[in-house]
């Protein structure tokens, strides 16, 4: 697997497991309380039924339940911190992706006609497209 991949992969389950982890426990509140132990059923239906009339009452909309902390700060520090890591990992794939491992480069003759820019590390002569070593001294290019 390639290193990169590897890492993104790393990465996103580190990410998920952060956001993850406080979802958890807000699912699970319902089933704590006050008391020692867990509420019994009878307990569970009375509140539930409070939890209808309450409902119903006039102005009673939504859940109450803040949706990424407990104020607005949270909320936009939450935002910001997800633009960021966003951001990084958008910028570190244009990074990689400008770089090429091979770029060719063309030399223009005196007479307009190009050739590649390859040229023999050892003798300094220029090497064609196909070859593999140098027609000079043998040196593999």
């Amino acid at each position: 697997m390639n290193k990169a991949y590897s890492m993104v992969a790393a990465f996103t389950l580190v990410m998920g497991s952060i956001l993850l982890l406080p979802v958890l426990n807000i699912a699970y509140a319902q089933y704590g309380g006050v008391q020692a132990g867990p509420a019994t059923l009878e307990e569970q239906l009375t509140l539930a039924k409070e939890k209808i009339t309450n409902a119903q009452q006039q102005g009673a909309y939504g859940s109450g339940t803040a949706m990424f902390g407990t104020s607005l700060d949270n909320t936009v520090l939450m935002i910001i911190m997800i633009t960021v890591i966003i951001g990084g990992v958008a910028a570190a794939f244009f990074i990689a992706g400008g770089r090429s491992g091979k770029k060719k480069t063309l030399a223009v003759a005196a007479d307009g006609t190009t050739t590649s820019g390859k040229f023999c590390t050892n003798c300094g002569t220029q090497i064609g497209d196909g070859q593999k070593f140098c027609g000079n001294c043998g040196t593999k290019a």
